[in-house]
């Protein structure tokens, strides 16, 4: 996310943190350890401890969830929520078929193959190939996974796979909401985004043609765009 909001540095205070079983954290053993509502709790004390009382949340993918998961529960924390390809759904049917295959890659610590699967899937072959022409940022990525033991990283994945559908949840944000959608995305596709769109009162879809599920990454100049917008409505 970085990259997503470097050109606004000079009007925002932006933060970055990783939440629990990314980067530098804790790793957790126990798929019940890396829910919303424990990153969530992570995330408040955080906060809590920097005196920010409230702030925008957003991110993409896990964190564009979460984000909107921290507006339904606790409101009072957030002014609003950018989501980029967040899902507040549970995995579709192919996806949970698709981690069932996958699944050995990381029982096997096979960490690097399950990674370039899941990019494959999620931005397609071209996003994995200019990856790997860089190779010293792609053993950077991967080796991160290499803080987690087998254990760890199935309890991470297996938590994301097993998440139910909250949806019906989201109808009580009362903040706003701007979410970007890829077209070409799986999960979520443009119609999950458009129904979340329609269960937040007052909240705004930008669907990005040709997007994957990362659009910020594919098409980061028009993302741009619409988090400068977005930004502008909330007087910021």
């Amino acid at each position: 996310m970085l990259a997503d909001l470097e050109p606004f540095f000079s009007r925002i205070r932006a933060l970055f943190p990783d939440t629990r079983g990314h980067g530098l954290t804790t790793k957790f053993e126990r798929p019940a350890d890396y829910t919303y509502a424990k990153k969530l709790e992570d995330l408040v004390l955080w906060l809590d401890a920097l005196g920010i009382e409230g702030a925008v949340w957003g991110g993409a993918s896990m964190g564009a969830a979460l984000s909107l998961w921290a507006a339904v529960h606790v409101p009072a924390r957030v002014r609003a929520v950018f989501s980029i390809s967040g899902p507040p759904y549970e995995a579709p049917p192919a996806d949970k078929a698709w981690w069932a295959v996958h699944r050995p890659l990381v029982e096997a610590g096979r960490f690097e193959e399950y990674f370039d699967a899941n990019l494959r899937l999620r931005m397609g072959e071209a996003s994995l190939r200019r990856l790997k022409a860089r190779p010293e940022r792609y053993a950077e990525v991967t080796g991160r996974l290499r803080e987690h033991t087998v254990t760890s990283m199935l309890a991470l994945l297996d938590e994301t796979f097993e998440r139910g559908d909250w949806l019906a949840e989201c109808a009580r944000i009362r903040c706003p909401v701007q979410v970007i959608a890829g077209s070409e995305d799986g999960f979520p596709t443009v119609e999950m985004s458009r129904r979340l769109v329609r269960t937040i009162p007052g909240a705004r879809l930008h669907v990005v043609p040709g997007g994957p599920h990362f659009p910020n990454r594919s098409h980061r100049a028009e993302v741009h765009g619409v988090i400068a917008d977005f930004l502008s409505s909330l007087g910021i």
